[in-house]
């Protein structure tokens, strides 16, 4: 069954952004990726591939509590429901893609995006009070206008995430060189990627990772997920790092909605 109007808060008035929202823009095909995370295309070299990661609005950022301003904003609904993922290692990172069948939408302010892909970063990309969380995952939504609509979420260690358990269960066999791709068993329903109850908190920001296109809708769920230490690691024997910097705030506004009752 779907689920629906899940509360969360977005601006009007965006940049327009690529469709192709990626977590990692080459390396579909298994190629050696030409940007990357400790290489000598690492993210201080990025400006020199992508112009638009030296930007003034780049994501990743930290989210001080003392910047942050508590006000409503248009409610998010979202239309999620099982459905089957197939899984490539781009080079990057493990990258989810649904398969043909089903519709995962969010809508906000009158346009509807839908479901692109999701990701994983570890550690976190974005930081809460200067601390990095173990994992974030990233839903990435594209909109017919070329908008992109991003729900992060963070995951720390603890017990064992059920909805990634066939993901992570089969990362170090399966999935450990670029290109290698699998197609999940069992169904995925994005809902329970969320967390149930969460603060969440919407900035304009980027892409983070090449090429940075800039009017990106961040939605962070503030509410940690948790996952085992043993996924973790199996993330992590294949991906250690591949969290970009965070990225200068240059006094945007974070505005945050309280967790729906």
């Amino acid at each position: 069954m779907p689920f629906l109007a899940r509360t969360s808060l977005f601006r009007t008035g965006l940049l327009a952004a690529a469709v192709c929202a990626t977590a990692a823009l080459a390396s579909a095909s298994g190629d050696p990726p030409h940007w990357g995370y400790d290489t000598l295309a690492s993210p201080a070299q990025w400006a020199g591939i992508a112009p638009a990661c030296a930007g003034p609005q780049q994501s990743p950022i930290d989210l001080w509590s003392s910047d942050i301003t508590h006000g409503a904003r248009s409610a998010l609904e979202s239309d999620y429901q099982d459905t089957r993922f197939e899984v490539i290692n781009n080079g990057h990172t493990l990258q989810a893609t649904p398969q043909p069948g089903g519709a995962n939408t969010i809508t906000l302010d009158g346009e509807t995006f839908t479901l692109a892909q999701f990701h994983v970063h570890t550690p976190s990309e974005h930081h809460v009070d200067g601390k990095a969380h173990d994992m974030e995952l990233h839903l990435v939504h594209t909109s017919a206008s070329g908008k992109v609509a991003v729900v992060a979420v963070f995951f720390d260690v603890g017990k064992p995430n059920n909805a990634l358990g066939e993901l992570f269960d089969r990362t170090t066999a399966e999935l450990s060189q670029p290109g290698e791709r699998i197609r999940l068993y069992a169904p995925i329903n994005p809902a329970r990627l969320l967390p149930d109850h969460s603060r969440v908190v919407h900035y304009t920001g980027s892409l983070t990772t090449p090429p940075c296109t800039e009017g990106v809708l961040w939605n962070i769920e503030m509410e940690p997920q948790t996952l085992s230490r043993q996924q973790l690691d199996a993330l992590r024997s294949v991906f250690p790092h591949n969290a970009r910097p965070i990225q200068s705030f240059n006094k945007r506004t974070l505005i945050d909605e309280p967790a729906a009752p």
